[in-house]
């Protein structure tokens, strides 16, 4: 049932009530949307805010217009689109271990080959910054949510140094996912360790203009990372088995 926004102007709100009843089934695959000026009386908000939300929700493909027509659902079950992806883990707050296993696959394929970019295209003078993080990371190894912080810091930093928009874009849209469960990898000190010493594994591969080094450390370490959050999360006393080659000395 639909509820009335009690923040106006949030078009954030009004998607994601949206995203929730579509998923929870409420709106079905096919099926038109109420009209604009039904649909603002009742969630409480301005027709503005409202075509804010339905823009944002056709931009990630879950809703569409036709001219003439209006709004209908798209079948978001059958897409696997980072859109779709991204949609399922707003609006169910959180994935399945399918979909995190899928997630968790994409995202060890496009950073590992950023890192590999980000060798062979990084300047001398954003390197710099690269060490500056390290020893952040170092100094905050007790603080879970600082060291969180920056090991997402990290991976954008390599993403910017990788001078590629396009995938750039696609791992930022991933993080999305990955800040969620980043916290649970962190809570021991030891995993803290461990991750900090595959960013060095990482970083000094980069430094050295190592594409292929900085390319296999990266997908070492978010192999192991994943392959680790997914047996915490889903399979306790079971680890999942993975096509991408295992390192256990590496996360």
């Amino acid at each position: 049932m639909l509820q009335r926004v009690k923040k106006k102007n949030l078009y954030q709100e009004i998607a994601g009530q949206l995203m929730k009843l579509i998923t929870n089934g409420h709106f079905k695959p096919g099926q038109q949307m109420p009209g604009e000026r039904e649909l603002a009386a009742r969630l409480g908000v301005n027709r503005t805010s409202l075509r804010e939300a339905l823009r944002v929700l056709e931009m990630m493909r879950i809703v569409e217009k036709r001219v003439g027509e209006g709004v209908y659902v798209r079948d978001i079950s059958r897409e696997s689109s980072l859109e779709a992806l991204v949609f399922r883990f707003l609006a169910e707050d959180g994935l399945d271990r399918d979909s995190l296993r899928g997630a968790g696959e994409a995202i060890v394929i496009v950073e590992s080959n950023i890192a590999r970019l980000a060798a062979e295209r990084a300047a001398n003078g954003d390197l710099a910054r690269l060490d500056e993080l390290l020893d952040q990371m170092n100094a905050g190894i007790d603080d879970i949510k600082t060291f969180t912080a920056l090991d997402y810091d990290f991976h954008m930093l390599i993403g910017q140094l990788a001078q590629s928009p396009v995938l750039f874009s696609v791992v930022s849209t991933m993080w999305i996912i990955m800040k969620r469960y980043a916290a649970a990898l962190h809570c021991a000190t030891e995993r803290r360790l461990k991750c900090l010493e595959g960013h060095r594994r990482i970083a000094a591969a980069i430094m050295a203009a190592d594409g292929d080094t900085a390319c296999r450390e990266m997908e070492c370490h978010l192999n192991g990372a994943v392959v680790a959050l997914i047996t915490e999360t889903y399979e306790r006393r079971h680890a999942p088995a993975w096509n991408i080659p295992q390192n256990n000395d590496k996360e």
